[in-house]
């Protein structure tokens, strides 16, 4: 029995674009992991904020439609401001804290494979290059990137030129 398998071209170019994007995305992620990171919490802060607005619009609109006095929506709504506006404000600080918090569980979990390893024959073993691989990153991911959103990137890197290869053996 043969069977046939029928191809669409438009799923077959989305398919292009896709990869091509995560290419893209995996070359910053790479690269310039803290600019991410800070574009990353600036767009959460945008959000937050447009929700803010959004609430305090609410708000206003309750208010003349029903004469309320209650003030609880209107307190939340720039609240929700104030919390988006901090995190657009504290990217940096926000990126940093994640690099740090990163690298001291990275550095923790290298110790703890260490601890725990058990050396056959006075050999090396592989918790123990584990252990100090993750400590080796840890401390790269305090000093200088976040070691997790580069790992990220390169893999969406092999990824998306393995899909953009595949793309163009068909």
């Amino acid at each position: 029995m043969k069977v046939t398998v029928l191809t669409n071209n438009k799923n077959k170019n989305t398919s292009l674009v896709i990869a091509i994007v995560l290419l893209i995305l995996g070359l910053f992620l790479t690269f310039d992991s803290d600019g991410m990171m800070n574009i990353v919490f600036s767009i959460l802060g945008g959000i937050i904020i447009l929700y803010g607005i959004y609430k305090l619009t609410r708000f206003y609109s309750l208010k003349n439609t029903l004469k309320t006095t209650d003030q609880t929506l209107l307190m939340s709504s720039i609240a929700y401001i104030f919390f988006g506006l901090i995190i657009i404000l504290l990217s940096n600080i926000l990126t940093n804290a994640v690099n740090v918090i990163t690298g001291i569980w990275l550095i923790y979990t290298g110790i703890d494979k260490i601890l725990n390893q058990r050396i056959i024959n006075n050999g090396l073993s592989t918790p123990l290059i584990t252990g100090i691989i993750l400590i080796i990153l840890g401390i790269y991911s305090i000093v200088s990137k976040n070691v997790i959103f580069v790992f990220i990137g390169i893999a969406l890197i092999i990824y998306a030129v393995s899909e953009i290869i595949k793309y163009f053996k068909k």
